[in-house]
């Protein structure tokens, strides 16, 4: 197996833990996922920092009583000890209050490979749809 083979396994796996970490709300599995000093576009809210990135983690989930992240398709592409890549999913999400609603989304990340373990160095989430379920709500085309 080439080095490039192995690294995009590994950031394969790195997004599954992530998502895995989500849908338990496991909030240590899920900071190990991210370098220290990371950043995160979260919507337009931008945060650097692994300790922050984990702050506003916990904020956007204690509003939520699920949320189910669904990974859809992706890709990856690796230069050395770093890579970037690109993410399609799918929330289902129950607010603490309000109603339930649907999220089709897509992540623009880069990687780094930090003491032979793949980590988000950023993560740019970008929101397709979000609204009921049966679509009625607004589309932003995804054009990057």
């Amino acid at each position: 197996m080439s080095d490039t083979t192995a690294a995009e396994l590994a950031i394969r796996d790195l997004v599954a833990r992530y998502i895995d970490a989500v849908n338990r709300h496991n909030q240590a599995d899920w900071e190990a996922t991210w370098s220290e000093t990371a950043s995160w576009n979260l919507m337009g809210m931008e945060v650097t920092g692994r300790e922050q990135i984990v702050q506003l983690w916990c904020g956007a989930m204690a509003g939520f009583d699920m949320a189910i992240m669904m990974l859809n398709s992706g890709t990856v592409d690796v230069s050395g000890d770093t890579a970037s890549g690109r993410w399609y999913l799918t929330e289902h999400l129950k607010p603490v209050e309000g109603d339930p609603s649907l999220t089709l989304g897509v992540y623009d990340d880069t990687y780094v490979c930090e003491q032979g373990q793949w980590r988000f160095a950023r993560r740019v989430y970008n929101v397709i749809y979000q609204g009921p379920a049966d679509y009625s709500g607004t589309f932003n085309p995804y054009r990057p």
